[in-house]
């Protein structure tokens, strides 16, 4: 036996939702369950014993909805959080202190800028990139990853000027006199964000590259997420997980979802096929397709409910109903997976339709695990709507936590008739339901999403719809099956049973034990992925 582990106490997610006290590995899986007597006869001279001491083990920790690709560089890029930084000016003399330590003409990234929770943050000008960046393109990408903002350089170079028109579902943010101040809305952000991610992975290089996204998979790691689902890989998002893959530096299992060539782009490519070779590895693995149905900016795509019963259409979308019909029932017909990022109601409505008119047409689509990612702001009707078909609901909890507010503005301006984040009723309609983190947009620690589905704590102190909390261990149960069965990973992890690969978190506190407010200070003291010590708290990676 290569590893057993004594003394714990494991929770093994199975379909029983059983504990258990021990838990054998060999050759990567898991050999045998149950209690200390039970195992501890399992052990030879060559075993490795692992005394938990009471410590909470559970299943690696699953995080379908991930946008890994787009922080592989943040190491080498500027930290532009506010907060941590407190206002426009301390992230502008960051951009200035790393220009000056930069070649002239290397672009300069940076990471999610935020006028959200930072009420007084103002959104950045290009003049005011200028100045603190004379020589150099820069990209600073807001924390909703739906806009960036960027200097003149950068405009140059991806030929936005005062005559550039708006493109299709994109704004060219301008001043009065028209000429556009740097800040760029969804497609209009496409062109300079590919262009960033170019020059980064050539600036880096292959072997540098590789390791940046080790450093990043190690980050995760350390937060117990073993598996993730990439959200929207691009074609650089792509070539980035095969360099790594390639070089032995991808510890975590990737699926990829393919959206467009851009970030923002159609994924018509995808929906005919031409990315079959996605599945490269054990590691590395595809076969799923990527839909934006509405965006940030202006705003979410809304029904809005009125006291007579009318509704009337709000915001935007990216595709009209047979549009997104179009390209689902063409990936479906191939046998790929689909996830539809789908926040407002009118945007879920439509994810909906297709869906179902997919599972109507196609056969056997009803097996590919259809994705409403977000479904941040559904009616009772959606819900149940949702958990009637074989479709998935992949959301992220952790959004309670920073941004609860908004999930109660917008049920509140919208007249919608279920409440903010509505994870409970979601549960007791039926609805299949995996958990995940949108990071960089929201934490990317499971637990973080796990106490914020448990107290429904906002990050002001109160609680978002308290009556919406779900037990902890339901909570876990979404990070873990859930999240495996929508990766199609669910016969190999998400649960501990005979026969699986050992991907576990060691947690220092058990979550279903404790108050729901302490959850969020548990920590991860260690991490295995097939049975070996991948993480482990205080030791130098």
């Amino acid at each position: 036996m290569e590893l057993i582990m004594l003394g714990g106490n494991i929770l093994t997610m199975d379909g029983k939702r059983s504990r258990a006290q021990a838990m054998a590995i060999e050759n990567n899986k898991i050999t045998a369950i149950g209690n200390n007597n039970q195992i501890v006869n399992m052990a030879n001279d060559q075993t490795k014993v692992v005394h938990l001491r009471g410590r909470t083990v559970t299943p690696g920790f699953i995080d379908p909805h991930n946008h890994f690709s787009m922080t592989v560089f943040e190491p080498v890029s500027v930290d532009s959080r506010t907060p941590p930084l407190r206002d426009k000016k301390a992230v502008l003399d960051a951009i200035s202190a790393t220009a000056s330590a930069t070649p002239k003409g290397k672009w300069i990234w940076g990471q999610s800028y935020d006028t959200r929770v930072l009420k007084e943050a103002e959104p950045l000008t290009c003049w005011e990139l200028d100045e603190a960046a004379p020589d150099n393109p820069v990209c600073i990408m807001d924390a909703s990853y739906h806009a960036l903002y960027a200097n003149s350089d950068a405009m140059a170079i991806a030929g936005i000027t005062k005559r550039s028109p708006d493109p299709y579902k994109g704004t060219i943010v301008k001043n009065r006199k028209g000429e556009p101040t740097g800040y760029l809305h969804e497609r209009a952000m496409d062109a300079i964000h590919k262009i960033t991610m170019r020059s980064m992975i050539d600036f880096h290089g292959e072997e540098v590259v590789g390791d940046l996204v080790r450093q990043n998979a190690l980050m995760h790691l350390s937060h117990g997420v073993t598996s993730i689902g990439d959200a929207q890989t691009m074609p650089e998002s792509a070539e980035l997980y095969r360099l790594a893959d390639s070089q032995g530096k991808l510890p975590i299992c990737v699926r990829q979802l393919r959206g467009g060539e851009t970030f923002f782009g159609i994924p018509d490519k995808m929906a005919a096929g031409e990315y079959d070779n996605d599945n490269v590895s054990d590691r590395l693995r595809g076969g799923s397709m990527k839909i934006f149905m509405d965006p940030v900016f202006p705003e979410f795509g809304f029904f809005k409910c009125h006291h007579d019963g009318s509704v009337s259409p709000e915001g935007e979308i990216y595709y009209e109903q047979n549009e997104v019909d179009k390209l689902v029932l063409d990936a479906t017909s191939k046998g790929l997976q689909v996830a539809i990022h789908c926040i407002g109601n009118r945007s879920i409505e439509q994810a909906i339709n297709a869906f179902e008119r997919a599972i109507n047409e196609v056969p056997d689509a009803d097996k590919l695990r259809l994705r409403l990612d977000h479904f941040m702001f559904p009616t009772q009707e959606l819900i149940q709507r949702a958990a009637d078909l074989p479709i998935i609901i992949s959301h992220q909890s952790a959004f309670l936590y920073n941004i609860g507010d908004v999930f109660e503005e917008g049920v509140k301006n919208y007249g919608i008739n279920a409440p903010a984040q509505p994870m409970a009723d979601m549960v007791s309609a039926g609805a299949t339901i995996a958990a995940g983190s949108d990071f960089p947009c929201a934490s990317v620690a499971p637990i973080d999403g796990i106490a914020a589905a448990a107290s429904r704590r906002h990050i002001s102190g109160r609680q978002i719809e308290p009556g919406q909390a779900i037990s902890a261990e339901e909570a876990i149960s979404h990070y873990t099956n859930g999240s495996s069965y929508a990766i199609f990973r669910d016969d190999e992890v998400g649960s501990f049973e005979l026969g699986k690969r050992a991907d576990m978190v060691v947690l220092s506190h058990d979550p279903t034990k404790a108050h729901v407010d302490h959850i969020k200070d548990i920590q991860v003291e260690q991490t295995y992925v097939d049975g070996q010590l991948v993480y482990s708290k205080g030791a130098g990676q």
